[in-house]
């Protein structure tokens, strides 16, 4: 039997990535309710998918019912403000639809969640508390009878730290204010991204044409004093940061949410019958929109090393263990360089465009002229994210 630990929507996929690899056709699903108001402000994301998420999607069953929700983003444009620089990226240089597609939490969520009621050999159990929280051994974060564990449990997940899995902490000291606002013109498909001197913004498109979410990082000095003000107000202040590219903005009901930014890499991805995957493992800067494509590259790379192991019992006529050892380092090994290249990467990038060295924003600003005006180069920066590397939104 396998088990899935943690609700949510990478609690959701987790369980259903597994439901093919149980020898006893048996998974079970330990997930209470999603809280609606969620301290992260996840309720009122928009996710940027990646073609990657989005295959998974459709495998799963998922997509038909997100489809006619989804928004194709068919081009961004990156601004930089101080000096001015502006790079356009086209999903037709990649000869692609889109570069990503915008679906907005709550409907990610229900789409996922519904997909895992029509499984029948998902069983939806309630929360999981390790007996021992601080134990330190990775079998005590286990349900019992398990085979497989998969931690999907979030950032501060409960069965990492029973297993004794540390992990090391980066605080951005700042933190993504999260609104959706109608726009007053059509927003065309296109995702916009402003570096500025306070702050990173940007604007995606929701389905709506006159809709869009924003996802603003600033010092979280600022970022409170900015939630702090009244809808209409906020409203203002966006219209003015992104330049009025898409006129004037007005909120679109619900509050501004807020949540603090941080880097959080887990020592290990894997312990005894337990691995880790999403934010139980890793978190990274919101600025490139990778955090939920980087936890669906997770539940890829377990795929795919439970069909190598599933396949090589089947050859020597063996029963397969899903959580055999070699289950657990194939996919450690798996995660061991990637993961650590796309934070660090846009670690690297965060640095870049916020620091305050003399000199480094003239620097950025004829960086992306150059960008601009070679389009071979900016061919290649869209095959690149597309491939599995970051996005710049």
């Amino acid at each position: 039997m396998i088990s899935v630990v943690g609700g949510g929507i990478m609690g959701a996929l987790s369980a259903l990535v597994a439901a093919r690899f149980t020898h006893d056709g048996a998974v079970d699903w330990w997930a209470p309710p999603e809280n609606p108001q969620r301290d992260d402000g996840a309720q009122a994301r928009a996710y940027a998918l990646a073609p990657q998420t989005v295959d998974l999607l459709k495998e799963l069953g998922i997509w038909t019912a997100l489809a006619d929700k989804a928004q194709p983003v068919g081009a961004m444009q990156v601004f930089h403000v101080q000096p001015a620089a502006q790079v356009d990226l086209l999903a037709s240089d990649a000869q692609l639809e889109a570069l990503a597609h915008i679906v907005v939490h709550a409907d990610l969520l229900a789409a996922c969640e519904q997909a895992t009621q029509y499984a029948a050999n998902i069983q939806r159990k309630g929360a999981f508390q390790p007996p021992d929280p601080l134990a330190c051994d990775p079998a005590a974060a286990c349900p019992p009878g398990s085979t497989l564990t998969i931690a999907a449990d979030g950032k501060d997940s409960r069965l990492r730290r029973a297993a004794g899995i540390l992990h090391s902490r980066r605080d951005y000291d700042q933190m993504a204010l999260v609104m959706a606002f109608t726009t007053e013109q059509p927003h065309g498909g296109m995702a916009c991204q402003w570096f500025r001197p306070e702050g990173i913004l940007a604007l995606l498109p929701l389905r709506d044409p006159h809709q869009v979410s924003m996802v603003y990082s600033l010092p979280t000095a600022q970022a409170a004093q900015l939630k702090d003000q009244s809808l209409q107000e906020i409203a203002g202040r966006i219209t003015q940061d992104s330049e009025y590219r898409f006129g004037k903005l007005a909120p679109l009901g619900g509050n501004c949410q807020a949540a603090a930014l941080t880097m959080m890499t887990a020592e290990r991805m894997s312990a005894g019958r337990l691995v880790l995957v999403g934010d139980a493992a890793h978190t990274v800067h919101p600025l490139a929109g990778y955090g939920l494509n980087l936890g669906v590259q997770d539940l890829l790379a377990l795929r795919q090393t439970l069909q190598t192991e599933q396949a090589t019992h089947a050859r020597q006529a063996k029963d397969f263990d899903p959580g055999h050892r070699r289950v657990q380092q194939a996919y450690a090994r798996s995660r061991k360089s990637q993961v650590p290249q796309v934070q660090w990467g846009l670690d690297i990038l965060w640095r870049v465009v916020t620091g305050e060295t003399p000199g480094l924003a003239g620097g950025r600003s004829m960086g992306m002229q150059v960008v601009q005006s070679m389009p071979q180069l900016r061919k290649w920066l869209v095959g690149s994210a597309l491939s599995g590397r970051a996005v710049p939104f």
